[in-house]
């Protein structure tokens, strides 16, 4: 039986990919080109937890199914990609919206350490804009779908030339084009040993030397406490397409809370005490 990846890159047409997603062509066209894009989504904003406001968009139900159909094929493709290339779950180096790996397994890689950096990348969702998604999926060796296949894609997926915080296909897409972001970040810190991950938007690098490798981040004075990624890192983001958010960039020392995705990490992976006081009370 082909596998689901070997069935995408078959289809020639959106007529082809809206019958692999268990779509009539006719409803699938609806969707796309009969809403009119103001009504495909219900657009609302909430507060973030160090302050400013999130916009999400939500699809409606005709298409969220649409986009969720999108996302079983496409995460059932990056199963099979990753199989292929032998990648282990603890070998991972993207842990987000994956099955199998949390903020839990993100954070375990970074415990016990006498540096901790996190590296925060800006607008994460937004910077991933249409042309992004439909050139991914023509060029990428692992995929080189039909022209007409990849549009169709990246019009399910994107809206107001961007993929939504909302949308069910959204988070696999963004592990996709993100991989060779990881690719290269963890070349970069293999060869300064340290240890790699991310989390969606959320970066951290780690390691036990006496000097945190100045090829991947340096204090920006003598006596300063503030940090920023190297000239190098910040390249290789830019180059893939994001931008580090300044104002997020942090070391943790040993002798500090250590935290990656939330949890301490100093000694073994927890929650941390201010949290643990505010749900007990």
């Amino acid at each position: 039986m082909a596998t689901m990846l070997t069935r995408l890159k078959a289809c020639a047409s959106r007529k082809e990919l809206a019958l692999l997603l268990g779509f009539k062509p006719k409803a699938l066209s609806y969707v796309l080109f009969q809403v009119a894009d103001k009504d495909k989504y219900a657009v609302f904003e909430i507060p973030k937890k160090n302050g400013g406001h999130r916009t999400i968009a939500a699809p409606i139900p005709q298409l969220k199914l649409l986009q969720s159909r999108l996302a079983h094929c496409l995460q059932a493709c990056l199963d099979e990609i990753e199989k292929a290339d032998g990648v282990k779950e603890s070998c991972a180096l993207s842990h987000g919206f994956h099955t199998g790996r949390s903020i839990c397994s993100n954070a375990e890689i970074h415990k016990g350490r006498r540096w901790v950096l996190n590296i925060d990348l800006k607008d994460f969702f937004p910077s991933i804009n249409f042309g992004r998604v439909r050139g991914f999926f023509i060029k990428n060796n692992k995929f080189s779908l039909n022209p007409d296949v990849a549009t169709a894609i990246a019009q399910i997926a994107c809206h107001d030339n961007s993929l939504p915080q909302g949308s069910p296909c959204s988070p696999v897409i963004s592990n996709l084009l993100g991989h060779l972001l990881d690719i290269k970040l963890n070349q970069m810190a293999k060869r300064a040993r340290c240890s790699y991950s991310r989390y969606a938007d959320d970066i951290t690098f780690s390691c036990s030397k006496k000097e945190f490798p100045t090829e991947i981040a340096l204090p920006t004075s003598v006596e300063s406490t503030q940090w920023i990624p190297s000239d190098k890192v910040r390249h290789v983001i830019h180059s893939s397409g994001y931008q580090v958010n300044p104002q997020k960039t942090r070391m943790q020392f040993y002798w500090s809370r250590q935290d990656a995705t939330g949890l301490v990490v100093n000694k073994k992976v927890n929650v941390p005490r201010d949290y643990v006081k505010a749900t007990r009370a």
